[in-house]
């Protein structure tokens, strides 16, 4: 991804917008505060109604539980995590994919070094 495409987080309009992931990781993994945080996390793509986050975390970090105004995708780049949702707990490895409506209270805490994908929508 240009580094011009990547300061404006959408494709132009009618056009298109490539992420390598892996070279993303590592910029993010590259970062100081990957020495000092338990996680980092980086939109590749944002407007009004889509956002597709790429989230890197260490082995034991958390997100509380939350929950979010439109429907989520997460997906699992590599590493696992264990995710907690409406009262309901699962384990998610690399390419595993879950989806969730919206305003379902969730949490994640990452079983190990994890990279993550998560796509939501604003409906």
């Amino acid at each position: 991804m240009k580094e011009q495409e990547r300061q404006a987080l959408r494709p132009s309009v009618g056009g298109m917008l490539v992420a390598d992931l892996a070279d993303e990781v590592a910029k993010l993994k590259a970062r100081p505060e990957w020495a000092t945080q338990n996680r980092l996390a980086v939109s590749l793509v944002k407007d009004e109604a889509l956002n597709v986050l790429l989230m890197v975390l260490k082995s034991g970090a958390r997100l509380s539980e939350h929950h979010t105004k439109g429907p989520i995708a997460l997906q699992v780049l590599w590493g696992a995590v264990r995710l907690s949702a409406g009262g309901c707990e699962v384990t998610l490895q690399k390419g595993n994919l879950v989806a969730l409506d919206r305003n379902v209270v969730h949490g994640l805490e990452a079983l190990e070094e994890s990279a993550l994908l998560l796509t939501t929508a604003i409906v």
